[in-house]
Formats: C-alpha cells, sequence, structure tokens
C-alpha cells in the first residue's frame, strides 16, 4: 500500500496559522498600548487652558512653593523641597507651550509664552529675595550643584514629559503620573538656585541653573506637541488659507528654534559623557604597571570644556620618562572620544634641579620612616602591657586557686591596687581584699589574715601590700 503528501497543502496551511499568529500578537500589542480610545480631547483642551494662567490664586501657590523649596534648600532637606514640587503648578505654561505648537494655535502660544515668562520671574525673585535675607552658605548641597545637565537630566525632562502628556489626555487624569513628574523632572530647584546665585552676585552660576531650567521645559514642551501630534488633536481654523499659512510657519519656525539648542545640548552632553567615561577606562587600563598606579588613577583630573585635557598628577612620585609618555599619548588614539584629546604630566623634571628634588625626595622617606617607628614602638609598648597585663592574670587565677583550696573559710579574695598621696608625694599601693565565712569570731578572722599574709609574702615575694577585710 503506498501513502502520498501533500506537501504543497501542508506549505500553505503553515504559512497561514503563521500569519494568523503574528496577526494576533501585532492584536494583542496593540491593545495592551493603545491609549487613543481613553482621550477626550475637549477634556485635554480645557484641562490645559486652564492651568496656563499666572493669575490670582495660582502665582500665590506658586510664591509659596517657592518660599518653601528655598526653606528646604537653606535647611538641606530634599524632602521639603520635593513637598514644595508637589504642589507648585509650573508644568501649566509648559504644557501649554506644547498645545499651541501642536495644534497651531498662536492665540495659547503668546498666552502661554507670557505666562512663562512671568512665572519664572516670579520665582526667580521670590528665591533672589529670600536668599538675601537668609543667605545659604553651603554649596555642597546636591540640588544647588545642579547648574548644568547631563544626559540623564534631558532623558527624564523627555521621558516625564511624555507620562504627564499621556495621564493629562486621559479620561480620568492619573493624580500619581502627573505628581511623579512634577518630582522627577525638578523644574523647581534650578529657580531656587538662580535666586540663590543672583542673590550671591554669582552670574555664571545663575545662569547656569536656568540653562538647566530650559532645557528641561523644552523636552517638556517637545513631548507634550509628539503626544498631540500623534493623537491627531485637531488644528484650529483660521479665516483665511493666507492666515493659516502664516501661523502654520511661524509656529514651525518657533518649534525648530526651540529645539534646535537642546539637541545641540543632547549631542554635546553624549560627546562629554563618552569623553569621561573613556578616559577613566583610559586611565584604569593604560597606567597599569607604572608606579603608584592607585595614586595615579585616584589624583588625575579631565576636562572636557578645556580642550579636551587628560592630567595625571605625579608630582612628588618618582619622574616618568618621556618615551613612556609618548606611548601613552599614542594610546589615546585607540579610543575614540580620546583621538583628540591632551595628556598632561604634572611631575618634577629630574634633568632640572635635580638635587632639590632628590632632596625632598629624602625628606618624604626620613618622615615617612619616621612616622612608622613611632608607630612600632607605640604598637611594642601596647603588646608589652598586654604581656604584663596576661602575666598578673595568670597569676592571680593559680594564687586565688591554691587560696581556695588552703582557706576553706575564704568566700571572695580580690587583688588591686590603690592610690594614695599625702599631697606631697604620690605612692601606689597593693590591696589585697578577703570576705571570710560570717560565722567566724573575730580572732578567728584575725589569725586568718596573719596566716594568709605570710603565705601571700611567699607567693608574691613582696611584703608591700596590705589586707582588708570587707
Amino acid at each position: 500500500m503506498e501513502t502520498k503528501f501533500d506537501f504543497d497543502d501542508n506549505s500553505n496551511e503553515i504559512k497561514k496559522n503563521a500569519s494568523g499568529l503574528f496577526s494576533a500578537l501585532i492584536h494583542f500589542i496593540q491593545r495592551v498600548f493603545n491609549f487613543k480610545n481613553d482621550v477626550d480631547k475637549n477634556l485635554v483642551v480645557n484641562s490645559i487652558k486652564s492651568d496656563i494662567s499666572m493669575r490670582g490664586t495660582t502665582s500665590w501657590i506658586l510664591v509659596c512653593s517657592i518660599l518653601i523649596a528655598s526653606v528646604g534648600l537653606n535647611a538641606n532637606s530634599t524632602p521639603v523641597v520635593i513637598g514644595a514640587m508637589l504642589i507648585s503648578p509650573l508644568m501649566g505654561p509648559i504644557l501649554g507651550l506644547g498645545f499651541s505648537i501642536a495644534t497651531n494655535d498662536f492665540q495659547t502660544f503668546k498666552n502661554s509664552s507670557f505666562n512663562f515668562f512671568v512665572m519664572v520671574f516670579i520665582s526667580v525673585l521670590t528665591a533672589f529675595i529670600f536668599f538675601s535675607i537668609f543667605p545659604l552658605r553651603d554649596e555642597s548641597s546636591e540640588l544647588l550643584s545642579r547648574t548644568r545637565p547631563d544626559i540623564r537630566d534631558v532623558l527624564i525632562a523627555f521621558f516625564g514629559g511624555l507620562a504627564l502628556i499621556i495621564a493629562k489626555t486621559k479620561k480620568e487624569n492619573i493624580s500619581s503620573a502627573i505628581f511623579g513628574v512634577a518630582i522627577a523632572t525638578a523644574l523647581m530647584p534650578p529657580l531656587c538656585t538662580a535666586g540663590y546665585y543672583l542673590a550671591n552676585t554669582n552670574l555664571e552660576n545663575a545662569v547656569g541653573a536656568m540653562y538647566l531650567f530650559i532645557i528641561n521645559s523644552i523636552y517638556i514642551t517637545i513631548a507634550t506637541y509628539l503626544v498631540l501630534k500623534f493623537l491627531r488633536f485637531p488644528l484650529v481654523n483660521y479665516s483665511n488659507a493666507s492666515n493659516r499659512k502664516t501661523i502654520n510657519r511661524l509656529v514651525t519656525s518657533v518649534s525648530l528654534l526651540i529645539m534646535i539648542p537642546a539637541v545641540i545640548t543632547f549631542i554635546n552632553v553624549i560627546k562629554e559623557n563618552n569623553f569621561e567615561n573613556q578616559s577613566q577606562l583610559f586611565l584604569k587600563n593604560e597606567l597599569q604597571g607604572l608606579p603608584n598606579y592607585d595614586f595615579l588613577v585616584q589624583t588625575a583630573v579631565t576636562d572636557f570644556e578645556n580642550n579636551k585635557e587628560i592630567i595625571i598628577n605625579n608630582y612628588g612620585q618618582k619622574p616618568i620618562s618621556e618615551e613612556v609618555i609618548s606611548i601613552l599619548k599614542n594610546k589615546l588614539k585607540n579610543y575614540k572620544a580620546l583621538e583628540d584629546a591632551n595628556l598632561f604630566f604634572k611631575q618634577q623634571n629630574i634633568d632640572e634641579n635635580s638635587n632639590l628634588f632628590i632632596q625632598e625626595l629624602r625628606l618624604r622617606d626620613s618622615l615617612e620612616l619616621a612616622e612608622k617607628n613611632k608607630k612600632l614602638n607605640e604598637l611594642s609598648k601596647e603588646i608589652e602591657e598586654l604581656k604584663e597585663l596576661s602575666r598578673e592574670k595568670l597569676i592571680f587565677n593559680e594564687i586565688s586557686k591554691e587560696a581556695s583550696l588552703i582557706y576553706p573559710d575564704l568566700k571572695q579574695f580580690e587583688i588591686f591596687e590603690k592610690i594614695r598621696t599625702d599631697f606631697n608625694s604620690t605612692k601606689k599601693i597593693l590591696v589585697v581584699s578577703v570576705v571570710w565565712d560570717s560565722l567566724l569570731l573575730k580572732s578567728e578572722t584575725e589569725k586568718l589574715n596573719l596566716s594568709i599574709r605570710r603565705w601571700l609574702e611567699f607567693q608574691l615575694d613582696s611584703k608591700d601590700f596590705i589586707i582588708e577585710n570587707n
């Protein structure tokens, strides 16, 4: 009997099943990530527009939140600053900018821009007045040090903006996401920091703090623009095509101008991060084998802004030869971000003023040797004291065991030293404290005291002690 299989039919069936599985997977992913059906466009428009204005109660809430954040900075209290972020209305004008660009709404754009500058002015002025009255001297605070952005700040602002506008577009706003974005993007600390540095007449750091705030604002605006475009929010209708084209060009130009500095900063931050990472990799890999390797790596300084410099501090150590330095400079070419970097060594030239250099080395070695000898003597003294203590403890244990056997009426045995003075001289006295059975007569305890004294004189090989009864 012969059996035949129709391979063409089986192949078609497999393809059909595979196609069906792929379609089901795509459908599943769309159902999980699709949020267009949850959007109430009229509600979103009204919600965004109502939060733009910085007048009346909103301006007072802004002032209070800035003051709270400034107090938190003054007290170096991060929880207080986080609380100020939760109540601050800083997001309103920024979302308005993104909304107006996405919908070509020039009137809303003007309104959002005006309120944005009012918001910044009120915030910085409030912080300036506060820190002029209550100066903050500690500049090492993590919040105050954020005067320039890096890649993490850019990513936090962008993805935080995405989370914020997606939460705002839901029919019922997700308040937890809105509060989380307010904390994560940290719009308020740079404004307070700018006010602090203006109060201390440090214009450079004040500009840096404002730059960080602007970068965060720009990326939140871009995220808002992209989401609303994706959701196809309706454009504003104008009376004639000419006006519509003019507004479209103007809004497009403004959006591009806003994006350009953010993109440039983003690229520069990536380059700086790559430079820093590869510099550390270069130091760890290429300096191995050199004397004082750990010292050279830990004290090395990298500077991206000033001609991409890597400065290795070797002063006071054995000088590194020019041949080795030349080899290390050539190895910079093996690291893409360091190809145009400059490598410098700070060290004493042994050919110039070599006698002074040798004297410095000898002085340093002699100081180190003296310090080590001092520590060695201290350790030797401690060891001798421990040995003496151990010897005395051993003797005491032996004497106390033997005393308990010889004198059955002995209930407690103690040896210690007293320091006694007549204000002319000071003397140490060894005291032996004994406690006899309470049933013994006084005459019996006196005999026992005399007996144990004679026995101890023999054991201690000394008569310089006294017997006490407690």
